[in-house]
């Protein structure tokens, strides 16, 4: 056991050693701290160190050395970052990208060449990750990753040309649902026109449903994205269908509704395995100054649309944190006119939920519960307004929602806040 650790010591002190003279090489003699790591920081003692350095510093982390590389892709493998990341793109005096890490508790800025993010952003939903893109009658150009850090890939527009339409990426295609400018409109088109991109083509489909139409747009409709379908329900009446845009065909239309006191919807994909969805329902309960928001979820079959079997108890988001998303308005006399606005992003593993109406207020995380059995989220945690967003509460705020890689983070993260500095200055 001896000889082994004194040869492994041994080839630790050749491998600074050759490291050093390469430094010497390009003009720097000075061993910096990423090299002493490097030389008395090596197996189980290594992983273990890696298991806790926080997202920001992976990239960093991986570049010291091969065998480091090798320790932070072994740590990844045996503990998976499951939970995807709070993508915030701000619109205000200036652009700006800021990410919540959810296994750090930290803000991150995002430093994106000028080129990568469009200057008038709408959103993708993808199972995979939700990304920023512009559209423009000449094309349709979408961010190369969920941070916006590399270049777009452009196609062409759709046919019909749109003004606010759900976009989204199921498997290799995208779908372009609703969203038509009336004005534009030829003789036979419709606003509420799907079409799928394919092959470098568009191809027009069946429209939406007629429960649909009268909220054929993105302002009105909260859509969610696997890998085989995209969903789409109407954010005050809880009409609910999907399409298949590998078959070309929607499915059923239902009114999703689980609790009639509900007057905001959202969906979300659920738990990874058969077609699933979590439905989220906002509402306020209760007169004068007891009144309080709720905000409720319930597992959704994707197929037929009804709840799931195990779903007849719903989970509930602690009240203490629903207040925080929709807080009262002590000058506001009709209870009616503080209807909350729930915003969704997730994926198979959990997500965010938010004040569609008010980002600034914060999101909270949740997260969802693995298996069959039980119900489907299986914790909630508060999430701190991105400071950026605070600073600049007139911006235009579009969260997404997508799990980050070391790629994504080799290309320039830095941490702006902590859980603890976010929550003591809210």
């Amino acid at each position: 056991m001896g000889v082994g650790i004194q040869a492994q010591e041994r080839k630790h002190r050749r491998q600074h050693q050759q490291g050093q003279e390469e430094r010497e090489a390009d003009g720097d003699g000075v061993a910096d701290s990423s090299a002493l790591a490097a030389l008395y920081l090596y197996g189980d003692v290594l992983e273990s160190v890696v298991d806790r350095v926080p997202a920001a510093d992976l990239a960093a982390t991986a570049g010291v050395s091969r065998e480091w590389l090798r320790a932070v892709r072994s740590a990844l493998r045996r503990r998976p970052r499951r939970l995807p990341w709070l993508v915030v793109h701000l619109h205000g005096r200036r652009r700006r990208t800021a990410a919540y890490d959810p296994h750090s508790g930290a803000w991150l800025t995002v430093h994106a060449p000028r080129h990568a993010t469009p200057s008038h952003v709408r959103l993708v939903r993808g199972a995979r990750g939700d990304r920023v893109c512009a559209l423009s009658l000449s094309g349709l150009d979408v961010a190369g990753d969920p941070l916006g850090t590399s270049a777009c890939v452009a196609m062409k527009a759709p046919g019909v040309w749109r003004v606010d339409p759900v976009l989204a990426a199921v498997g290799d295609r995208v779908v372009a649902l609703g969203g038509a400018c009336q004005l534009a409109l030829a003789e036979g088109e419709d606003a509420a026109a799907v079409e799928v991109h394919e092959g470098g083509s568009w191809t027009a489909c069946d429209p939406m449903p007629a429960a649909l139409r009268e909220s054929a747009a993105a302002t009105w409709l909260s859509a969610a994205a696997t890998d085989q379908r995209v969903y789409l329900a109407d954010r005050t009446t809880g009409w609910a269908s999907w399409f298949d845009p590998s078959k070309r065909r929607w499915g059923p239309t239902r009114r999703l509704g689980p609790d009639a006191g509900v007057s905001s919807w959202g969906v979300a994909p659920g738990r990874a395995g058969a077609e699933r969805l979590v439905l989220f329902g906002a509402k306020r309960q209760g007169e004068g100054a007891e009144n309080r928001a709720v905000i409720q979820a319930w597992e959704v079959d994707g197929d037929d649309l009804d709840l799931s079997p195990g779903s007849e108890h719903d989970d509930t988001m602690p009240s203490e944190m629903a207040g925080r998303l929709f807080p009262r308005d002590e000058d506001e006399e009709d209870d009616e006119e503080m209807s909350p606005s729930i915003g969704v992003c997730g994926n198979a593993t959990g997500g965010y939920v938010y004040n569609a109406s008010e980002p600034a207020n914060g999101a909270v995380l949740y997260e969802l519960r693995k298996g069959e059995n039980g119900s489907a989220v299986q914790r909630w945690e508060w999430v701190p307004c991105a400071p950026a967003v605070r600073a600049e509460p007139l911006g235009r705020a579009i969260l997404a929602c997508s799990p980050v890689g070391l790629d994504e983070l080799s290309r320039g993260l830095r941490p702006v806040s902590s859980r603890r500095a976010c929550t003591d200055a809210h």
